[in-house]
């Protein structure tokens, strides 16, 4: 059993993937700074992701999409592309798409430029283990990930290829409209238009072939079609940053802008009074005498903190991820 603490990404506690070696040539300095700058990476992954999980609504609309120019223009993929960024592994991108595998290209790869000394080898164990942290845990969607060209490598670009597992990716995909069709039933009152786009979709998915259940679909509707399924219902991690761009873009300067987020925050309303019960003595083990319990911040006191939190974040992402904590 791994004695490495809880909560870091795969390449920090995985023997089979772990970073390349950094003393391969080059000076103590180099090796030392690489491993200040891939900790920071490292450290900037254990505190963003695990506050990027996606509900499946939004993951689906990710894998219904089935071009390239449809996929970029999913929130989801936005979201990722901005996420993967702001962790320090580069503009992302994706160049390649076929059913159940994506290919993305992180030109200039910072990751690389890690490693001044390193040539002939595959460098970015970094991306690769944050490409499949975020897909198997934010999407909870099982993959594998592989880098396929690197620029140390001798590759034009650093490339990686996403494959996801087939029964993963179904169980997110489809809703109970899908398998309502799956299983030659018409879902009520659903539109014409509606019903052949979901067979498409169902079609590029190999879960039907010319309007009949495939042997995919047959195997995936016997074996998994009626197991229960609960969805999660929250809100996706994009959101308040879409609000506060949109209030930002809005006002044209971030003093008004700030100024209307925490009139938002002043607007939320107080908890409704309990209903007054009668009284019953507490019991010595419940209250201790030198142990009062804090009063809750009034509403106006919290919207004092974040203003100062406002003034101590370093950068905009890290501004909303201190409201987060606030809300």
């Amino acid at each position: 059993m791994s004695d490495m603490p809880p909560g870091l990404p795969p390449f920090m506690t995985s023997q089979a993937g772990g970073p390349p070696p950094m003393a391969s040539g080059g000076s103590f300095a180099q090796s030392l700074g690489a491993f200040g700058t891939m900790l920071k990476i490292q450290e900037t992954i254990s505190t963003r992701f695990p506050i990027s999980k996606v509900p499946w609504k939004d993951t689906r609309v990710f894998l219904r999409a089935h071009t390239i120019e449809s996929i970029r223009s999913t929130p989801l993929y936005g979201f990722m592309m901005r996420l993967f960024k702001d962790v320090g592994l580069g503009d992302m991108q994706l160049i390649g798409y076929a059913p159940m595998h994506y290919v993305f290209a992180v030109p200039g790869c910072p990751v690389c430029n890690i490693y001044p000394a390193l040539h002939n080898q595959k460098v970015c164990v970094a991306t690769t283990d944050a490409l499949h942290r975020f897909f198997k845990e934010e999407l909870e969607l099982e993959c594998m990930v592989e880098e396929t060209e690197c620029v140390k490598d001798s590759g034009a670009v650093c490339k990686f290829k996403v494959s996801l597992q087939p029964i993963s990716a179904y169980q997110v995909l489809l809703d109970e409209n899908d398998r309502l069709i799956l299983s030659g039933k018409r879902p009520p009152a659903m539109e014409q238009s509606e019903l052949v786009s979901r067979v498409e979709i169902l079609t590029i998915y190999k879960l039907l072939d010319r309007g009949k259940l495939s042997d995919i679909g047959e195997a995936y509707m016997q074996f998994a079609g009626s197991m229960p399924v609960k969805e999660k219902i929250f809100d996706p991690p994009w959101k308040t940053a879409e609000e506060l761009r949109c209030i930002i873009s809005k006002h044209g300067a971030f003093g008004a802008a700030f100024g209307e987020m925490a009139s938002k925050v002043q607007s939320v309303p107080s908890p409704a009074p309990a209903v007054p019960q009668a009284p019953s003595m507490p019991s010595a083990s419940s209250v201790s005498p030198s142990s009062p319990v804090p009063p809750t911040p009034s509403v106006q006191e919290q919207a004092s903190k974040i203003k100062d939190e406002a003034k101590n974040a370093g950068s905009f992402a890290e501004l909303i991820a201190k409201m987060k904590k606030q809300n």
